[in-house]
């Protein structure tokens, strides 16, 4: 019984002098492991990090996404005749709209309705422009119904 006490108490002795390292030339102990002294060197600037609660983040990402989302607006005129969105697509032509900026849309019986899908800021001047010096497009160009 005396035996099995002293060998328990030098186990315990030894583990409690690996788990220290202590036996560090001959056994790796479990504290030399979590040091990782190789990715501490390799990190850049660990200074500049800067961790920020859930909400704020999250609510800078939406927002980045709705101002992305209303650079990209989905602008529409009408509606036309048929003879009448020929004319209204020349006088984009004429503003310096591309011509595959814009698509036509049938809504109804010869009811025809021109939609910029992707209107960034740049378009929009040069839409507003068009609708400013052109009767046809004077109603104004206004956000898609329904798409967007």
């Amino acid at each position: 019984m005396r035996t099995l006490l002293l060998l328990l108490l030098l186990a315990n002795a030894a583990v409690y002098a690996w788990s220290h390292g202590w036996l560090e030339p001959m056994f790796v102990s479990p504290a030399s492991a979590e040091r990782e002294p190789a990715r501490l060197a390799a990190q850049v600037n660990p200074d500049s990090v800067k961790v920020l609660p859930p909400g704020p983040a999250s609510e800078v990402a939406e927002a980045a996404q709705r101002a992305a989302a209303a650079a990209r607006a989905c602008l529409e005129v009408g509606p036309f005749g048929l003879v009448d969105a020929a004319a209204a697509e020349a006088q984009l032509e004429s503003a310096g709209v591309p011509a595959g900026a814009w698509e036509r849309e049938m809504r109804g019986p010869a009811q025809v309705w021109l939609r910029v899908p992707r209107a960034d800021a740049a378009m929009r001047e040069r839409l507003q422009a068009a609708a400013a010096t052109n009767a046809l497009l004077s109603a104004g160009f206004r956000p898609c119904g329904g798409a967007g």
